[in-house]
């Protein structure tokens, strides 16, 4: 009986210490201290302040969204005229799937093969979102979220 119980204690052990072992990353993020990475609210100027044109922009002011071509459907023609109305300082560019695969074809070739080869055109959409926004910079909106 205590050889048998051993056996167990041990083999539990080594589960109990590989699982720990798997997932430390993980335990070393309960009792990790973000706050020297928080942006505090002292740092962020009310709406409106002049402090706001004295900080760096980081993010270009630039819209981009999606759709097979330029006619929009109807019902999202609204939104985006008014998405663009209220972010009247932002360039708004629209990637239709022609400017997009320019786009891949252009500056990004290695990719090229894989853009054209996906089965479903809502890949190609998913894809483009990250290449515009890491080539031009700026922020996507979905058409049906404006």
């Amino acid at each position: 009986m205590r050889r048998s119980l051993a056996i167990f204690l041990a083999v539990t052990a080594i589960i109990v210490i590989f699982l720990v072992h798997s997932v430390y990353t993980l335990l070393t993020l309960l009792v990790e201290d973000g706050s020297a990475d928080a942006i505090h609210s002292a740092e962020i100027p009310a709406p409106n302040s002049p402090l706001i044109d004295n900080m760096p922009q980081y993010i270009p002011k630039i819209i981009h969204q999606t759709y097979i071509n330029d006619s929009v459907p109807e019902i999202w023609r609204e939104p985006q005229r008014t998405c663009v109305d209220i972010h009247e300082d932002y360039e708004y560019k629209m990637w239709t799937d022609a400017k997009s695969r320019e786009l891949i074809a252009t500056e990004y070739p290695w990719f090229l093969n894989t853009f054209d080869n996906y089965s479903q055109p809502i890949q190609r959409a998913d894809a483009i979102r990250y290449f515009v926004l890491a080539h031009f910079g700026g922020i996507y909106i979905d058409l049906d979220d404006v």
